[in-house]
């Protein structure tokens, strides 16, 4: 399996940009991109979201780089992924809830429009035939 730090490597080449504008894409220091694309240090999950957003890929489909990555250092970041994808899933289950909350809700509101224009010709009659 292909680690991340391959495939930020090689979406780099791809789009032909430099180390620099790579690392100003992800929002990080140049040295900071280039040990991670030489494996000298981890990518923190902190980076997950913004790496799968700038480079348009599945984050959870890498494994962790074998370089300086220790089996506990290994796990943490399995278990920050897992946390993140955890979350990410949660806050979409939300996000489709309010939706469709927010359908119902402008559905009742359009009802007790209806309601309240109809009582108010109701009233604007009574007072015509009181008159």
């Amino acid at each position: 399996m292909k680690t991340i730090e391959e495939a930020l490597f090689n979406y780099q080449l791809e789009k032909r940009i430099t180390q620099h504008e790579m690392a100003a894409l992800l929002n990080v220091s140049q040295a900071t991109y280039n040990n991670w694309v030489n494996q000298r240090s981890t990518i923190s999950a902190k980076y997950l979201p913004v790496i799968a957003k700038v480079c348009g890929i599945d984050v959870s489909l890498f494994s962790p780089s074998q370089g300086n990555t220790h089996s506990v250092e290994a796990r943490v970041h399995e278990n920050e992924l897992k946390l993140y994808q955890k979350l990410s899933q949660n806050l979409e289950e939300q996000i489709a809830y309010l939706k469709d909350k927010t359908g119902e809700l402008q559905f009742k509101l359009q009802e007790k429009e209806t309601l309240l224009r109809n009582q108010q010709e109701e009233i604007n009659t009574l007072r015509q035939q009181i008159v």
